[in-house]
């Protein structure tokens, strides 16, 4: 037991003894004169004679309320009593559902456990305890608010779904700390296996962190690599696999192209170590699929897909001085790796599909694609010759480049005033000349925008993002009609203006409504070929984990957050109050003394 004020405990002796100082005191009486004494029953100690002091004698009456006293004493100096649990009088609950935690080396999972884990928090915490739950998935949400009802909160919590995706944790126990860094005595539970990237930028404020870890075992294999490329012996398959338990383990790969199977072995592979397997590609093969079967704990990372048309992956460099819509844009396309460079980097070489110059004058590069906007160069299918002010739209060609853009309304700060070269194609004009130019030729595809978006309203505009995915379609070739492959739990943009219908490999189909003229696909959260339904055409989504971060699913003890290190707790301690039960005590002393002084009396 311990005390939250135990100053008050040094006001026990002082009233104490004034209270036995009471009752050494004698009365003072007064002189009377009776006919006979013997009305009145014998009573020594209203006869004694009367001084200042008498000596002390015991009273049940002094018993009582000296004990009285002590323990009104000892309510003041908030004495508390240390339990076992998660939760405090004000806890955020941050559970983890990325791939790793579907893990089933705790039964039946991880996630499961930690489902569990959390239920259990909510059903013992005090009636007047406050919990919020936050999911720490791909995009982290609050599940539910700080509020104190169970039943609501155990109906939200069950209505929780593992991922096979990468979880944004550190968004997640940012969230956590704005809602309650700023309280005394606040507790953030972080309910995960530790397998996640290192959190930066995070400050827990006032509150107390606490991480429970879930998971015992790493017994994991895993494909780590899956593509085609083309050799002096044709286009080959290659396929690696990966261990990462301490133990050898062996299982069977199964390769398969446009859904036929065209190999199948059977695998060891040592601790910690890789394996590779290289095939002969089918000709005109489409989608290729590997499958792992093995005796592991994780099954998310057992399934890959790819495809084979070089523009269904494109690999992107965007040269900009910052331009998060440019950004934005390009990275809700699912085909899309991209990196980001204030300049163009010296060993660039031919290791990007498509190279964008955002305001940055564009540069020669042996990249397939170039996308320019406002800053033509040597390479340019135009050449400059100046600048101008607030250009009007005036015409634009029917090309499948602007299919759904309309630079109708657009305001355009400036522009470059520029020419068409001899290989250019004018496909949009303004009243101050070519809007958007341009060529192509066996080695390269260019795209020439004449503004710079952040000199304009057109990333405001829905027709942006459009824009961006119709040049990225043409600088990067036609991709294979009707295939889509990402990252599990990566979003994507889909050009339309009807509703789109997601059927996942298991469960309900899911409609998602468009904002605009595009819709953004979120819900791909597990491995596997979905249907995706648009404008009454059909396209299947591949979607895989590929992650060394979740397929290590050894269980972290210690983490690193925000520049310290928080380790595990296995079972924390919470303080509960105890001056309400002293309080009420109390007051049963009070009434038994007075009890015993009516009857005396």
């Amino acid at each position: 037991m311990s005390f939250q004020n135990p100053a008050s405990l040094l006001w026990l002796l002082p009233l104490a003894g004034i209270l036995v100082v009471l009752y050494l005191l004698k009365m003072k009486r007064r002189d009377v004169r009776v006919p006979a004494t013997f009305l009145w029953p014998a009573k020594t100690e209203e006869v004694r004679a009367n001084a200042l002091f008498q000596r002390l004698r015991f009273s049940w009456l002094l018993v009582l309320q000296l004990l009285a006293l002590s323990l009104v004493v000892l309510a003041l100096a908030r004495p508390q009593t240390r339990q076992r649990g998660l939760t405090g009088e004000v806890t955020v609950l941050v559970v983890d559902s990325s791939a790793s935690m579907s893990a089933t080396d705790v039964k039946p999972s991880r996630f499961a456990e930690a489902k569990r884990l959390a239920q259990e928090a909510i059903q013992s915490a005090k009636p007047s305890d406050r919990i919020a739950l936050i999911e720490a998935g791909p995009t982290p949400r609050v599940v539910f608010p700080l509020s104190s009802d169970p039943a609501k909160q155990i109906l939200a919590l069950n209505s929780l779904q593992p991922t096979d995706a990468e979880a944004d944790t550190g968004e997640a126990l940012r969230l956590a700390s704005a809602l309650v860094g700023s309280l005394d005595g606040a507790r953030i539970v972080l309910l995960s296996d530790g397998c996640f990237e290192k959190v930066t930028n995070f400050s827990r404020g006032k509150a107390a962190l606490v991480y429970q870890p879930i998971g015992q075992l790493d017994d994991n294999l895993s494909l780590s690599a899956l593509g085609t490329a083309e050799t002096a012996a044709g286009r080959q398959l290659y396929c690696g696999v990966k261990n990462h338990s301490l133990k050898a383990m062996d299982g069977t790969l199964s390769l398969y192209a446009d859904g036929k199977a065209i190999d199948s072995v059977n695998l060891k592979v040592n601790a910690s170590g890789t394996w590779g397997r290289t095939v002969a590609a089918p000709a005109g093969a489409k989608v290729f699929e590997a499958k792992l079967e093995a005796s592991d704990a994780l099954k998310a990372d057992n399934y890959a897909a790819t495809l084979a048309d070089p523009g269904a992956s494109l690999r992107v460099l965007l040269v900009s001085r910052g331009d998060l819509f440019m950004e934005r844009a390009l990275g809700l396309d699912p085909r899309v790796t991209l990196d980001r460079s204030n300049t163009l980097p010296a060993d660039a070489g031919d290791k990007y599909d498509i190279v964008v110059f955002d305001g940055v004058a564009e540069q020669p590069v042996k990249a397939r694609g170039v996308l320019t906007f406002g800053a033509a160069g040597p390479g340019s299918p135009v050449v400059a010759s100046g600048t101008a002010k607030a250009p009007g739209f005036l015409s634009a060609e029917k090309n499948p480049l602007l299919a759904g853009v309309d630079f109708q309304g657009v305001f355009m700060d400036a522009v470059q005033v520029v020419k068409p070269k001899a290989n250019g194609e004018v496909l949009a004009q303004s009243n101050k000349g070519p809007l958007v130019v341009t060529s192509q030729s066996p080695a390269q595809r260019q795209v020439y925008v004449a503004f710079e978006p952040l000199q304009s309203d057109f990333p405001l505009q829905f027709g942006f993002p459009i824009f961006v995915a119709n040049a990225l379609t043409f600088l990067g070739g036609e991709a294979s009609a009707g295939l889509i492959a990402v990252k599990a739990g990566q979003p994507f943009t889909v050009p339309t203006t009807s509703a789109l219908r997601l059927s996942p490999p298991e469960g309900p189909a899911i409609d998602i409504a468009p904002t605009g003229t595009t819709a953004v696909v979120r819900e791909t959260k597990r491995v596997g070929a979905y249907k995706l339904t648009a404008d009454g055409k059909d396209k299947t989504v591949y979607a895989t984990l590929r992650s060394d971060r979740e397929s290590d699913i050894a269980p972290v003890k210690s983490l690193a957050l925000g520049g310290g290190e928080v380790k595990a707790t296995e079972t924390p301690l919470r303080f509960a109050d105890f001056w309400r039960p002293l309080a009420l005590l109390c007051l049963l002393v009070l009434a038994g003394e007075w009890w015993l002084f009516a009857r005396r009396s």
